[in-house]
């Protein structure tokens, strides 16, 4: 994963210190790609340790190691249109921004999906016992629309939108059955904690998030990190479903596809005489 998607991934974990190296690295990636760590440090006016802990929370062994990624994967030149919102755009330019957001989102998650685990993925679901599906708030109704076309597709699929039998029904799930946790943040305890007990009973495990360094990693056998524009986080103070949701949809297709059920590919064919 790029250095910058992981970097917008956690920014909204960030402690002051780090979020303030955050901010310039975001805002000046190709620059900060050619300072030093001592240069970085002055110029946002934090210590090298600060830096230093910034990079180890990415995954890198040092701000070397992640310089190096910013080299290698250098981030567009910033123009209006890609420019973080401000309170002073016209509303013309802030739908344009919004939009090029969250398309950029999605682009974002397609260069990193590693589509052979996805497909791993998608066949294991194609042959699973049963799927049930963790969360809280929003990816509930997210959950439903989804889960819906798994059953239409004669696949047992539930969503445990009860907060006080969740973790009871977690330790209920067995060898065979695909559980799927979505927590948009990476950090909804009460989501996680389903995940973990689900694992040690013995089912695959998926974890859907934005968040890179979400503990719940450990606890899943397909970790899938999609991505968001940390500019779109800072004006909507929450995190967006854009690629979670298209994710959902491609991999509902492709099991639609394995299973020989009609599907939106057989909809749009089938179209294709009355245009």
């Amino acid at each position: 994963m790029p250095a910058i998607m992981k970097l917008s991934s956690v920014y909204s974990t960030l402690p002051s210190a780090e979020k303030k190296v955050a901010d310039f690295i975001l805002s000046n990636p190709n620059t900060a790609a050619h300072m030093v760590i001592n240069e970085i440090a002055e110029h946002v006016g934090v210590s090298v340790p600060s830096v230093t802990r910034l990079a180890k929370r990415l995954g890198y062994k040092g701000f070397m190691d992640f310089r190096i990624s910013l080299v290698s994967n250098p981030s567009p030149e910033k123009t209006e249109e890609n420019a973080p919102i401000s309170s002073n755009d016209a509303d013309s330019m802030i739908i344009q921004k919004l939009m090029a957001g969250h398309m950029t989102a999605i682009e974002s998650t397609l260069k990193v999906l590693d589509t052979k685990k996805l497909m791993e993925l998608v066949s294991l679901l194609v042959e699973c016992q049963r799927v049930i599906w963790f969360g809280v708030g929003n990816c509930i109704e997210l959950e439903k629309i989804f889960s819906d076309s798994f059953v239409r597709m004669d696949i047992d699929s539930t969503v445990i939108d009860n907060r006080s039998i969740m973790r009871k029904y977690a330790e209920l799930v067995r060898e065979g059955d695909v559980v799927i946790a979505i927590t948009r943040t990476g950090k909804t305890q009460h989501t996680l904690d389903c995940l973990k007990v689900a694992k040690a009973r013995g089912a695959t495990t998926v974890l859907m998030t934005n968040l890179i360094s979400s503990i719940g990693e450990q606890y899943a056998d397909y970790f899938i990190c999609t991505s968001r524009q940390n500019e779109l986080f800072r004006l909507c103070g929450y995190e967006t479903f854009t690629s979670i949701y298209v994710l959902l949809e491609t991999i509902v297709t492709l099991v639609e596809k394995k299973k020989g059920f009609a599907s939106r590919v057989h909809y749009i064919e089938s179209m294709i005489p009355f245009r």
